[in-house]
């Protein structure tokens, strides 16, 4: 598939569309625990999802900018139900929210680049079963 980009004419700046607009899945609240382990950590940082959907999810942190990584970061991702290791894969830092920035939730905005099959389709069904459960 090829997709030509309009650039803006004269100076003029392009419009960035509102979040909602901008995303190819519906994303569903949740409160996950993830594992998350960037370039430059040695070991697993634990953090907790706010909100999930097919291609990525946001991670909650007061830390998100320094330690969480730099837009286009590579981090390895892992979600764990007990002793289990339920989905693992990586993912690809796409936006950073800030502390201290209004009303916005400070964060990490992680799409996913390469989940195995199982995890794909749990987080599917992590999607579904939430938005689900929220249309009532």
């Amino acid at each position: 598939m090829h997709t030509t980009m309009r650039s803006p004419s004269d100076g003029e700046q392009p419009e960035a569309p509102e979040g909602e607009n901008r995303r190819r899945h519906p994303r569903a609240h949740v409160d996950l625990e993830v594992g998350l382990r960037f370039a430059t950590m040695q070991q697993f940082l634990s953090a907790y999802a706010e909100d999930i959907s097919e291609s990525g999810m946001f991670i909650r942190s007061e830390h998100a900018q320094g330690e969480l990584g730099q837009i286009g970061q590579t981090v390895v991702l892992r979600f764990d139900a007990g002793s289990e290791r339920i989905v693992q894969g990586t993912g690809r830092v796409v936006r950073i929210v800030p502390a201290g920035r209004g009303a916005e939730v400070p964060g990490v905005g992680i799409e996913f680049v390469e989940l195995d099959a199982q995890g794909r389709k749990l987080v599917e069904a992590i999607v579904r079963i939430k938005l689900a459960t929220t249309a009532f």
